[in-house]
């Protein structure tokens, strides 16, 4: 059965022009093997493969292309130019949770299981909020850990630092001081020679710039990841003056803290790119849905829905399949294409096969995908969330297209 979706949805790029192709081009920049999808494609790595033995990956979290390219003038102007300089998709679902462990793992989503925001867990008997790994009804940050789940095992695929620490080469990680040794840390860690947790931006780049001094002439592969490009998108949406004053200042301190200061025993051989995640869709509020304003709906769910407000997992009663499809159909089509889960899948939507075994368990019997601007929010949701203006997670352009800079550290721009 084939994935009919609407015209304007971009589906990811497995095979050579999405962020699941990053792992495995850092592997061969590096030289080493890899387990996993292919490496992008080669217009997009070879312009600064020559003698890199270094390779550095600053992530914004939610700049999608469509920030970028509203900013690149101060790209421009605060980095110079690239020696690489591209549009790659993001996965499916177009979120942190499943797109962060693909960059640490160089598997699709529907290949390492962690497929979403919340995902149900038969065997915890719950559906679990994956970033604080606890019961999505109720903050209890850890619990799922304390209930016997094992980070260290959770993800059935390598993770990328355990492929390059086959040869020697050490991976080193940045991020917020909060995430660090968290569960979805510790998954996304598992090899990693060193964790940096930073108080700010500029904390990060400090701690980023010292490594590479320490580690001069050494081999290294550095993840720095920040979030406060997401967190304002979803309070404000992409397009507002606080959005763009962030990414400027991000730039700034690239330049300041990253590029001006870096000495050139520091620079040599070594390879920084700077992509995100997934973008943001602006998502007004009059355009959200509420699950409870469709009682009928309601009635053919086994439970309240899991994965992400822009891509949905429904879980049917038994038989009810089809009603929930035909009901999107009749009465939700402007906000959302409705797929039969299994579908969704055989298609490579999830990514390629083979797939991980509790992926079917985890994205429920069909998978809503908004349109436009529009989100569905339930009873897990709260009153936080509820006044977000910004989300992601399917298929729009804004929220899956993401920039791919690459720049020789070596070289003058």
């Amino acid at each position: 059965m084939n994935l009919n979706l609407p015209d304007e949805f971009v589906r990811p790029s497995y095979h050579g022009r999405s962020i699941a192709n990053i792992p495995a081009t850092i592997a061969h920049l590096l030289d080493a093997p890899f387990s996993g999808l292919p490496r992008l494609e080669g217009e997009l790595w070879q312009p600064i493969a020559e003698g890199i033995t270094r390779v550095v990956v600053i992530l914004l979290d939610a700049m999608g292309w469509n920030l970028y390219h509203q900013e690149r003038s101060c790209f421009q102007e605060m980095l110079g130019e690239t020696a690489v300089s591209a549009q790659i998709t993001s996965v499916f679902p177009a979120t942190t949770v499943a797109a962060l462990s693909t960059l640490w793992t160089g598997f699709a989503p529907a290949q390492h299981g962690l497929l979403g925001f919340r995902l149900f867990l038969p065997d915890y008997a719950a559906v679990g909020q994956m970033i604080t790994f606890t019961p999505a009804f109720g903050n209890y940050t850890g619990i799922l850990v304390k209930s016997g789940l094992d980070p260290e095992t959770f993800l059935p695929v390598p993770g990328i630092a355990q492929q390059l620490q086959t040869t020697s080469v050490p991976t080193y990680s940045f991020k917020e001081q909060h995430l660090v040794k968290t569960p979805l840390s510790d998954m996304h860690g598992r090899g990693v020679k060193q964790e940096h947790g930073a108080v700010s931006f500029a904390h990060m780049l400090v701690q980023l710039r010292q490594l590479l001094e320490a580690q001069a002439g050494q081999k290294l592969y550095a993840f720095a990841y920040w979030p406060t490009i997401d967190t304002l998108s979803h309070y404000h949406n992409w397009q507002s003056a606080a959005v763009a004053a962030e990414c400027r200042a991000l730039i700034h301190q690239i330049r300041q803290e990253l590029f001006v200061p870096l000495s050139a025993a520091a620079r040599a051989g070594t390879a920084l790119f700077i992509t995100a995640d997934h973008g943001q869709i602006a998502c007004p509020l009059e355009q959200q849905v509420r699950l409870a304003d469709h009682p009928e709906l309601e009635q053919m769910l086994l439970m309240q829905p899991a994965g992400d407000t822009r891509a949905v997992y429904l879980y049917a009663k038994h038989g009810r399949q089809a009603d929930i499809l035909t009901y999107v159909r009749e009465n939700l089509f402007h906000a959302f294409a409705a797929v039969p889960t299994a579908v969704a899948l055989s298609s490579g939507l999830f990514g390629p096969q083979p797939h991980a075994p509790t992926a079917s368990e985890r994205t429920g019997d069909v998978v809503l995908l908004a349109r436009k601007g529009t989100a569905l929010l339930n009873k897990l949701d709260d009153s936080r969330t509820r006044q977000f203006l910004g989300w992601h997670g399917s298929l729009e352009a804004d929220e899956m297209i993401v920039p791919w800079l690459g720049y020789r550290l070596d070289r003058p721009s």
